[in-house]
């Protein structure tokens, strides 16, 4: 998904590394680019005038175009492989997308045929991207500024900088312009977009970053190529977004009409799929579920609450087997953690998987100085991810340790063994069980059993085969995503007729 003439750029190892300055000042250069030569700044006033001229946008104050289009299947980290590329797609046909300059609002439509994180049979389905004009967060109206029309807007109304930057041994003319005032980040900083215009005047690519809990000052970026003329307008006629380095999403244009008649129809989102209604409207999200902790034996607990946790403790340190859902439960468990264990530093936090429900509660345990334990299959991603700047959040950097393990990991002294067993699979090639022999358990993310006459997905079949193949002992069969009823080696075993 990287065949783009920036693929340099948006290498793991540099492409979230570029907003170390924060919202209030352009990043500096990424190691791919190079400031130009000194030389007299360009006028970014005429830059921008010859921008708007080549895309025919003097007049522009809204577009609606159509084609086909793409995204990750699962969406970003959710995908069976933590680093980049991601070559598992849905296509979206009858894709349109209507943005109004000047409210902003922009909606996109278009149908799915899509199959599931489960590789359960595709259904149809209904894609639509709705950003209204009261939808203010950066994090949503990125999806306006960073096309070609709406970054021209940006530097209308903000005031822009220009310079000349040479990618890959190409000179672009970089305009950059920054967020009003009243649009900042947590850390009250303003947001930075940086366009870059080739020798034809038009914009190649367009970058802004955002604040992301567990991706720090999150780098976006759409690159555009291919640019046709539309009744006096330029289109590119292709388009691809790419975060945490890779595409995440494209367009093949096909047609494009500016300044539409009917735009308030075709900013109009479609009714809701017909269906039971749901519950009524609450006062806000619901109250955390309690922390509680249940000893399996000496030493070994789970901490249950949300996504359940696994706590092995060692003569002088703590051992934690996932971290939660979010950085909320992260530090929730690990101030339990504290509670069970006080004394014992917690030394190592083991990543079940990289999907971002199972690596968003790792940051407060980074900060606590703990190594992280993940499948080698993840290590670039996510040190990639927890050392990028957290400037817009207000944060001091992460210093991240990671160690990535394979085939069978034993983390043992006198006291307690655990057993890490890698089993890659379709869900993600970066899978991590735990056995604790004391304990009797198998502790695991994701291989749920079925209900009783259902079929088993095939991520249980290949964790069932591997525990067969391998004669991996254990009784109680437990999951991050705490069953209802307890579970054994024995019905996982049934998965497969034994």
């Amino acid at each position: 998904m990287l065949r783009r003439i920036f693929l340099a750029l948006l290498l793991p190892a540099v492409a979230l590394l570029g907003c170390t300055n924060g919202g209030d000042a352009p990043p500096a250069p990424s190691a791919s680019e190079t400031p130009a030569a000194s030389a007299a700044a360009p006028d970014a006033n005429a830059v921008l005038n010859d921008v708007v001229a080549a895309l025919g946008a003097g007049n522009l104050t809204s577009i609606t175009y159509s084609g086909t289009a793409w995204r990750i299947r699962n969406s970003f980290m959710q995908t069976p492989n933590a680093s980049p590329p991601w070559p598992s797609r849905d296509e979206i046909t009858n894709y349109r997308r209507t943005i109004d300059l000047s409210a902003p609002a922009s909606l996109a439509t278009g149908e799915t045929f899509a199959q599931n994180l489960f590789l359960e049979p595709p259904v149809a389905g209904r894609y639509t991207q709705n950003i209204p004009a009261d939808r203010t967060a950066w994090s949503d109206q990125l999806e306006i500024w960073l096309t070609p029309w709406g970054f021209v807007q940006g530097a209308k109304n903000n005031g822009a900088t220009a310079s000349r930057r040479t990618v890959d041994g190409t000179q672009y003319t970089v305009l950059s312009w920054q967020s009003p005032a009243t649009q900042t980040a947590p850390s009250g900083l303003r947001y930075t977009v940086n366009g870059y215009i080739g020798a034809d005047n038009l914009p190649a690519r367009v970058e802004t970053w955002v604040e992301h809990p567990f991706m720090g000052d999150f780098h976006v970026v759409q690159v555009y190529s291919g640019y046709r003329d539309f009744g006096g307008v330029k289109v590119p006629a292709t388009i691809e977004q790419q975060r945490g380095g890779g595409g995440i999403f494209g367009v093949n244009v096909t047609a494009a009409t500016a300044n539409p008649a009917d735009l308030t129809a075709l900013l109009t989102p479609p009714p809701p799929p017909a269906g039971p209604g749901g519950p009524p409207g609450g006062g806000g999200p619901p109250t955390p579920p309690p922390v509680t902790a249940e000893q399996l034996a000496p030493g070994v607990h789970l901490i249950t609450g949300g996504y359940v946790a696994l706590v092995a403790e060692f003569s002088d340190h703590v051992l934690v087997f996932e971290a939660g859902q979010s950085e909320a439960r992260g530090q929730r468990i690990l101030d339990e953690v504290k509670q069970l264990v006080p004394g014992k530093p917690i030394r190592y936090i083991v990543n079940s998987h990289p999907h971002s429900d199972h690596t968003a509660g790792l940051v407060p345990f980074i900060r606590e100085g703990a190594t992280l334990v993940t499948h080698v299959n993840n290590v670039d991603f996510l040190r990639m991810a927890l050392s990028t700047p957290r400037t817009l959040l207000g944060e001091p950097t992460l210093n991240p340790q990671l160690r990535g393990v394979d085939g069978v990991t034993v983390f043992e002294d006198a006291t307690m063994r655990v057993e890490l067993h890698s089993v890659p699979n379709g869900h993600t090639d970066g899978m991590l069980v735990a056995v604790v022999p004391s304990a009797r358990t198998l502790f695991q993310a994701d291989f749920t059993l079925p209900q009783p006459g259902a079929t088993a997905n095939p991520f249980v079949v290949t964790l069932a085969n591997y525990v067969d193949a391998n004669n991996v002992q254990f009784e109680r069969y437990l999951a991050v995503h705490a069953a209802p009823m307890p579970q054994t080696r024995a019905q996982l075993l049934a998965t497969i007729g034994k």
